[in-house]
Formats: structure tokens, C-alpha cells, sequence
């Protein structure tokens, strides 16, 4: 996997093939009626050897999966599998494009001493990559929902 150079973040959907302007219209719909909501990061991991992936795994809510599918929803399944509704991890990607022994480093490192973390998702943002490039971004309205499942 590239390294994208881009702050961390959640992916909610991942396309390969996607008409953009169908896309804006449909998350304009979403994202402007979306309220911000609250997430807490639980544990540091990673995708696995040959990944080069490391994350954050995120609390699962019903707020966020419900924002998930909903975005699904609008534009579609044929999204990339692992983004697909049921098959979604959510996660806040830290750093791509490291090689294991950064991963093993890296996870070393977090995990011992790994606090669970909460935050607001205050934007929502669509990219085109690689490279990283803005497309369009939503700021979501001030009134965050708690994401803590009973």
C-alpha cells in the first residue's frame, strides 16, 4: 500500500470506479444533515504482515455503522469488499507504506501503553488518490452524538 501522505483518518467507502458528480450530490444530501459524532479509539493493531498498514481501532456505534451503510447505500456496493456494509472495520488509519519490522516497532511501541482515546468527527471529506487530492469537504453540525454502545 502507497504512502498517501495524508492526516490521519476513517475511510468510511472506497471506490474504484465512481461518477463524482453522483457522488458530491448524494453525500451532500448525507453530510449536510449529519451531526458530529463522538468516537473513541480502543486499541492500536495493525493489517498484518505485508500490510503496511498500522490503526486505531474505533469503538463500533450505532451512529457511525449507521453512517456507514448509509453511505453505502447511496453509492452503492460496489465499493471495495472490505468497505462493503457488514464487512467494515472501522478504523483510523495512522501510517501506510511500512515495511514489518515498522509494524512490529510501531506496535511495540502503542500497545504497552495504549489509553483508549475519545474524539469528534467534525468533517467528512471525499479524496480521489493516489496521490491524495480534495475533492470536496463537509463540516458536520456542532451537536455531537455520544457512539458508546450499551
Amino acid at each position: 500500500m502507497p504512502d498517501l501522505r495524508f492526516a490521519p483518518h476513517v475511510t468510511l467507502a472506497v471506490y474504484d470506479d465512481l461518477v463524482v458528480e453522483a457522488a458530491v450530490a448524494s453525500l451532500d444530501r448525507i453530510f449536510g444533515n449529519a451531526d458530529q459524532i463522538t468516537v473513541t479509539l480502543t486499541d492500536f493493531s495493525t493489517f498484518g504482515a505485508g500490510s503496511g498498514v498500522c490503526y486505531a481501532a474505533l469503538a463500533s456505534s450505532l451512529d457511525l455503522m449507521r453512517l456507514h451503510a448509509t453511505i453505502i447505500g447511496a453509492l452503492g456496493e460496489t465499493c471495495r469488499p472490505h468497505y462493503q456494509t457488514g464487512r467494515w472495520t472501522p478504523h483510523c488509519t495512522l501510517a501506510t507504506g511500512m515495511t514489518d519490522a515498522g509494524l512490529e516497532r510501531a506496535k511495540g511501541l502503542l500497545q504497552s501503553d495504549w489509553r483508549p482515546l475519545a474524539g469528534v468527527f467534525k468533517a467528512a471529506t471525499l479524496v480521489e488518490f493516489v496521490p491524495v487530492v480534495e475533492l470536496k469537504r463537509w463540516t458536520l453540525a456542532a451537536t455531537p452524538r455520544s457512539t458508546h454502545t450499551p
